[in-house]
């Protein structure tokens, strides 16, 4: 079930929101939270049902893991860690990265040997993280394993389940008291939720849609693209997969607001950064604060001395791993380890204390190299990646314009997305961010009005085309 679509936004929040509410007023905080337990599962299951069996073999695993975990001592107690820790990292891989290995090593498999296709969960990449955390924090004494109950509530969530933002248990486990809101501030909180979720949801249907358009067809266009079209490409991709997270992730904290509940934030205008460190405390919020905690520090810890060559190779490490979770392919893996190099040659020139550049031209050459990294990103083959960095630099043709000439013909027309585009850039890079708004918004006539606007025209575009699943809903 799409966020972005009728069903949703018509029949199942609303009905999940005033059944949490008057379960909560009605018989109590439990009821409210056991009906939401409810209401995820089923919102989990809708993609296909056999998901449940593995979502729960994962959850009641590592809860008897952090069980084990809590009543045990040293130095058990961090092999029992170290064994839950290998059992997710196993079960991410073998259902997400087997066929991915497997083709790095075809030449050791038996000659005719194929590995077999296993479904791919919903959020797999999501759900795991999310307990891995869960895990360390009990084993450092953050917080208590809980009841199953909680537990599953926490991991099963509808509005983060499938594609975060990702979630700490020790930040969310005690709001389930507060499902369906408290009576002072109920009403302040549905406002607040549907104005964040009319946001969220125009990012995604109105900008990230029609980038999408644009970035589809150059990439699918079967001529060569000159570099003014290559940079326009691959801006409208960088563009469409801000619009497109950042857009769902909108939606997710808007979700939970009006249930009473608060997640974490997870984009703040990150292409008005002026450094790669800067982007990542922009970016996928929740991500980085994992990259920082649980890969980052630990690696730096591993190295016996602390020097800023250690620490530069943590971050490469980090960021290559980080950039592997997205995905089962070397794509994935260059985005990642290009923002790994990109983060070290940042921290080198911070702790050096070299020339600090012009506001304009950081921000300009930080968004170049957060677009190469993109390109990646989206390619289907580092070999195709490759070709789409090239382009973007070869001074043959510098300013060619053929390919953009026939987007109208192929059905991408200006008529419709021009002003979407022009609007969506200006909010990427002029505009006030999606918290900061948030933030300052006030219950009133005027302002719910403007979240009605913004989801009446956002219905428009999704009743005129085919809505787009969310690109991370592959992570």
């Amino acid at each position: 079930m799409l966020f972005a679509s009728f069903p949703f936004i018509l029949v199942y929040l609303p009905i999940v929101i005033v059944a949490c509410i008057a379960l909560q007023r009605l018989i109590g905080p439990k009821a409210a939270q056991a009906w939401i337990l409810v209401a995820s599962v089923f919102f989990y299951a809708t993609s296909k049902p056999f998901n449940l069996v593995l979502i729960f073999a994962s959850i009641l695993a590592n809860w008897l893991f952090a069980r084990w975990i809590e009543h045990t001592d040293q130095p058990l107690k961090k092999r029992v860690l170290v064994t839950a820790l290998a059992a997710n990292v196993i079960f991410l891989s073998t259902f997400k990265y087997l066929a991915f290995f497997a083709s790095l090593f075809a030449f050791a498999l038996p000659r005719g040997y194929s590995v077999p296709t296993l479904p791919f969960p919903l959020g797999i990449s999501f759900f795991t993280v999310t307990q891995i955390m869960y895990l360390v924090d009990c084993y450092e004494g953050i917080l208590t394993s809980g009841t199953l109950f909680d537990h599953a509530t926490f991991v099963t969530f509808f509005p983060y389940v499938i594609s975060g933002p990702l979630a700490r248990a020790k930040r969310m486990r005690h709001q389930f008291t507060q499902f369906g809101g408290q009576s002072d501030t109920r009403m302040e909180n549905l406002a607040r939720g549907f104005f964040h979720f009319s946001m969220g949801l125009f990012k995604k249907a109105v900008f990230a849609d029609s980038f999408a358009r644009v970035a589809t067809f150059g990439y699918n266009s079967t001529t060569h693209l000159s570099p003014f079209e290559a940079w326009v490409f691959s801006v409208a991709y960088a563009l469409q997969i801000y619009f497109d997270f950042s857009g769902y992730s909108d939606m997710a904290i808007g979700s939970a607001m009006m249930l009473g509940i608060e997640i974490p934030r997870n984009f703040d205008a990150p292409y008005k950064s002026k450094s790669i460190i800067e982007f990542w405390q922009r970016w996928h919020i929740s991500l980085t604060n994992f990259i920082t905690s649980y890969l980052f520090t630990p690696i730096v810890r591993s190295f016996k001395t602390k020097s800023l060559l250690n620490s530069t190779v943590a971050i490469f490490i980090a960021m290559s791993i980080a950039g592997l979770w997205h995905g089962a392919a070397l794509t994935f893996v260059v985005f990642g380890s290009l923002h790994g190099a990109y983060l070290g040659i940042n921290q080198y020139w911070r702790k050096k204390k070299m020339p600090i550049l012009p506001a304009p031209l950081s921000w300009l050459l930080t968004f170049i190299l957060v677009v190469i990294a993109f390109v990646y990103f989206g390619a289907q083959t580092v070999g195709q990646g490759t070709e789409r960095v090239i382009a973007l630099f070869n001074p043959i043709n510098a300013l060619g314009y053929r390919n953009l000439g026939m987007m109208s013909v192929e059905g991408v027309s200006l008529h419709i997305y021009g002003l979407p585009l022009v609007l969506g850039g200006f909010a990427a890079f002029l505009g006030p961010s999606s918290e900061q708004l948030a933030r300052d918004f006030r219950p009133s006539a005027l302002n719910c009005a403007c979240a009605v606007v913004l989801t009446v025209v956002a219905f428009v575009f999704i009743n005129s085309s085919i809505p787009k699943p969310f690109v991370y809903f592959r992570f």
